[in-house]
């Protein structure tokens, strides 16, 4: 995939309009584990608001505590509940979601984005995986990156919706279609974008995880990287302000490129306001 030549989603994909305008939602909420639950499923709490109609389509941009995030298929694992217990008193609560895909870690070092909007006349999963990665492609460019798509193998959660760089993945890709055939069905397209981890630990954790539910697969933390590598300094143990830095310009480019007709700051646990 290749870089984008225009820099507004209308231009790029000018099927995707709606009769209400793009909403953006952000939160500071990262760093509250009380509402860790809340910040988990807060884009599933938006897509059944666009999916009931008391929303138009919405972006979401934030970050929560550290934690693992795991699959409804994979909560079926054999000693779900035990593990989940032990990982979290290793410092890493599990919570489910309901997007494809399989276990990633966050934390206040990973970056989510989502998009939630009406399903359109012959949408595809494809054309989701398009937008999101040639916005976050364009994004990634603004720090003088090359980013593709593709599958990162040994890396958690792979797909090949994957954003690269140096064949590492830097950005995890997953959708949901809720609403069934209903005129207004919805779809939840996901990223997360991994500005600073530990991976190797993040990774460890992922396959502590798989291990204590029975599960063999296993995952290698060099089969990915962070955006704080990526720009050459990973001797540098990098800020918080570094990190608010990149979530503010994500929040900028995402104004310019889908035009939101405003901004909406609230706590990531109330997605309920208009």
């Amino acid at each position: 995939m290749t870089q984008i030549a225009h820099r507004n989603v209308s231009d790029n994909f000018p099927h995707l309009r709606f009769d209400r305008p793009w909403r953006l939602l952000t939160s500071d909420s990262h760093g509250d584990l009380a509402q860790l639950a809340q910040l988990a499923t807060f884009d599933e709490q938006l897509l059944e608001r666009v999916i009931r109609g008391d929303r138009g389509p919405c972006l979401s941009i934030n970050r929560s505590p550290r934690c693992l995030v795991t699959t409804v298929r994979e909560s079926r694992m054999s000693n779900f509940e035990e593990a989940c217990r032990k990982l979290a008193e290793q410092g890493w609560p599990v919570i489910v979601r309901c997007t494809g895909g399989s276990c990633v870690p966050q934390g206040p070092g990973v970056i989510n984005f989502s998009m939630i909007h009406p399903r359109i006349r012959g949408w595809s999963l494809e054309d989701g995986y398009k937008v999101l990665c040639e916005f976050l492609i364009h994004f990634l460019a603004s720090y003088g990156l090359v980013s593709t798509t593709g599958e990162s193998p040994g890396s958690f959660c792979d797909g090949r919706y994957n954003l690269q760089v140096g064949g590492q993945k830097l950005v995890g890709t997953a959708q949901r279609w809720a609403g069934g055939t209903r005129e207004n069905a919805a779809v939840l397209a996901h990223a997360c974008l991994l500005v600073d981890m530990d991976l190797c630990e993040a990774t460890e954790k992922i396959n502590t995880l798989y291990r204590l539910c029975g599960n063999p697969q296993q995952f290698t933390a060099k089969s990915c990287t962070t955006l704080h590598d990526c720009l050459g300094k990973p001797e540098q143990k990098p800020s918080a302000d570094f990190i608010a830095g990149v979530e503010r310009r994500l929040v900028a480019m995402a104004r310019d490129y889908f035009n939101p007709i405003r901004t909406i700051h609230k706590p990531a646990a109330n997605p309920s306001g208009s």
